[in-house]
């Protein structure tokens, strides 16, 4: 599986809405624990990194591989 991950920024006293609000949002269920691994790889002379790619290999969650 492929992911692509984007942060954003916001003031802290931005006024956000609930997830509920958003009409592309079917439910929203309360926050759930999980345990997660995460292995971050690049090459010897970190060319990854100075490329602004984070390379990274993530286990466990509920939606983990089988």
């Amino acid at each position: 599986m492929n992911q692509t991950e984007t942060k954003y920024d916001a003031p802290a006293n931005a006024a956000l809405p609930g997830l509920e609000q958003l009409p592309q949002v079917a439910a929203v269920r309360g926050p759930q624990e999980q345990r997660l691994e995460a292995e971050y790889y690049d090459t010897a002379d970190l060319r990854l990194i100075r490329a602004g790619i984070t390379l990274r290999r993530r286990t466990g969650g509920g939606d983990a591989a089988a």
